[in-house]
């Protein structure tokens, strides 16, 4: 990312009260804090809650403060999704269920989402512990909507952003929307939350698309191995002759010999159109996002969104 949107003294800011709120006496958790945040960087919902907050006002202790409570939601999130979905990797590094074991995995991300609400707690506001617990039940509905739609073979574009909603634009949006809600700009809480869930919904897609190109083969054979679906299979699937979709669905349940075929399939998703297809609605969402930030002033912070939202679907990680 460059510099020039990356607001790095409010990110080091930041970083510093993230960490502390993560503060341990217990040696082992330490452990497996350190190992876990030594990796991670990006700060993607914080830094989306500092441009809204800088385009719309000042940036203040509370602004703080709903970017840690947010972070602690994502981080937890993605901990508990590793163990659901038996990964082994996540950015090139092993998770904490391959490293340690899924329980250990599973407690850690309980305690980082109890750190969340009690960090909610201490606003003293019904609001913000309305808010966030019901955030948590929309990702956890999301998780096990995907695992009935895997399960019974749902493989529909509306129920994969629906799955994504919950997910991961939810919580994107809330970033957005929240952001205003501190500054009590009332009149831009539905264009902000609006442009939450177009970025999110984009965000995601590109996810999807990142695991399909040339520099992380590997990764896509895990996912497809963990039958873990993306918009370009959804989209190659429902293309498919019926005879196709048979010998795609027995090949998802030969755990053996998958590795034999699985370049098969990502060459039927390519020639199906599902990577172009997948690329038209990542651009159709993120365009939209761009239209609806016109709707707010022109100023740096603005200009420095639309560069980060840029670099979301340009992103080579």
């Amino acid at each position: 990312m460059k510099k020039k949107f990356l607001l790095k003294k409010e990110l080091k800011i930041f970083e510093k009260q993230f960490l502390f709120f993560l503060k341990s006496k217990i040696l082992f958790l330490k452990k497996i804090k350190n190992y876990f945040f030594l990796k991670k960087g990006k700060y993607v919902r914080p830094l989306l809650i500092f441009l809204i907050t800088k385009m719309l006002g000042t940036i203040s202790k509370k602004t703080y403060k709903l970017a840690s409570i947010i972070e602690l939601i994502h981080t937890a999130s993605i901990i508990h999704d590793d163990v659901i979905d038996n990964s082994s990797f996540r950015r090139g590094f092993l998770t904490i269920n391959s490293l340690w074991n899924n329980k250990i995995a599973v407690i850690f991300g309980d305690y980082i989402f109890s750190k969340s609400l009690n960090l909610a707690l201490n606003h003293n506001s019904n609001h913000y512990n309305n808010l966030f617990s019901n955030l948590i039940l929309k990702m956890s509905e999301g998780e096990l909507y995907q695992i009935d739609f895997i399960k019974n073979h749902k493989f529909s574009e509306k129920n994969y952003k629906k799955i994504i909603f919950n997910k991961t634009a939810l919580l994107i949006s809330t970033c957005c929307e929240q952001s205003g809600k501190l500054l009590q700009k009332k009149h831009t809480l539905f264009f902000l939350k609006k442009i939450g869930i177009l970025i999110g919904l984009s965000f995601q897609i590109k996810d999807d698309l990142l695991d399909y190109n040339n520099f992380n083969q590997q990764n896509l054979f895990l996912k497809l191995n963990e039958t873990k679906i993306t918009l370009p299979f959804i989209y190659s699937f429902n293309k498919a002759s019926f005879k196709e979709k048979k010998w795609i669905l027995n090949l998802s349940n030969n755990k053996k010999n998958f590795f034999c075929f699985y370049k098969k399939l990502i060459n039927f998703i390519f020639f199906l159109g599902g990577i172009e297809f997948s690329i038209y609605k990542m651009k159709l969402f993120t365009n939209k996002a761009l239209i609806q930030l016109n709707n707010f002033p022109n100023n740096s912070a603005n200009k420095s969104l639309k560069t980060l939202i840029f670099f979301f679907i340009n992103r080579k990680f």
